[in-house]
């Protein structure tokens, strides 16, 4: 029997509008990235109904959105949180709330809700290899930086270099209640440094561990893994070992092999590549602008 996952889907916006709402969405209309028009549907819509197809979804929690801002024609649950709230607070928030309902599951996925290229069978095998990793506390879904560049060739993702391979992060993530309580200081500091990404900066090729190095110098046992990293020399599994020190719970990557997995929409420009990117591999009508 396939075990079932609930699933924290991460809405809302941050404190200070972002360059990508400013554009598409200069009259407030949408508030949030999520709702906006995609394709004949919402941005959100692609990725629920995805979700829903895999046998491992169970029911599905919504951090940053309420009921008066959009419905479904499936059931969901509306965590009540404030449109503006951290990463970290969206999770503890989906964590209490789904233990006021009863549900003791010691593992939750998430999953960002601005990623409509997400389809059922690469979520299927993230679920698998969750399913393998029941003990550990935090799952992180990568992209090897080559299957990335292979359908998006100007993909401009921040790359993790490692010694052994190179890796943008995907959207969709495990977590156990361990994970998601004492891990609040890395989720908002690694979820701060992805929202102050510009072009510019990804244009560098930035690491998806740098902004948590200010964390790591304050753990003296940490800096020869730092060292080895800022040198290129340090290995996925030491970049394992080296977030277990800092948030004291067990990490581990899970490589998929899709690009679309971690492509979301961080940059105005992000809108129409992957726009492009759904309706030529699912063969839907194109549209210009945002529709």
């Amino acid at each position: 029997m396939v075990k079932k996952y609930p699933i924290f889907v991460l809405c809302g916006r941050d404190e200070k509008k972002r360059e990508v709402l400013e554009d598409l969405d200069p009259n407030d209309e949408y508030k949030v990235k999520a709702l906006l028009p995609f394709l004949g549907k919402r941005i959100i819509d692609w990725q629920l109904e995805a979700l829903r197809e895999s046998p491992y979804c169970g029911e599905i929690f919504l951090l940053g959105i309420q009921k008066e801002m959009a419905s479904f024609d499936f059931p969901v649950h509306y965590v009540p949180i404030p449109l503006i709230s951290t990463f970290g607070q969206k999770l503890l928030a989906g964590l209490e709330y789904a233990r006021s309902l009863g549900i003791e599951d010691g593992m939750f996925a998430v999953s960002s809700s601005d990623t409509p290229s997400l389809t059922v069978e690469p979520i299927n095998d993230f679920f698998e290899i969750l399913d393998k990793h029941l003990d550990y506390d935090f799952i992180q879904s990568v992209i090897p930086e080559d299957v990335t560049k292979e359908a998006f060739s100007d993909h401009q993702r921040v790359v993790a270099k490692f010694k052994d391979i190179n890796l943008s992060t995907g959207e969709m993530y495990g977590m156990s209640e361990k994970g998601i309580r004492t891990g609040q200081k890395i989720i908002d500091e690694t979820g701060s440094g992805r929202r102050r990404i510009r072009k510019k900066n990804r244009e560098k090729k930035g690491s998806a561990l740098t902004p948590i190095i200010r964390i790591v110098l304050r753990k003296p046992r940490t800096w020869p893994l730092i060292i080895r990293f800022l040198l290129g020399r340090m290995t996925l599994a030491q970049a394992e070992k080296l977030l277990e020190i800092i948030g004291k719970v067990k990490v581990k990557a899970a490589i998929i092999y899709d690009a679309a997995f971690g492509m979301d929409i961080d940059l105005t420009e992000d809108y129409m590549k992957i726009k492009e990117f759904v309706s030529r591999t699912k063969n839907i009508p194109f549209t210009e602008g945002i529709s």
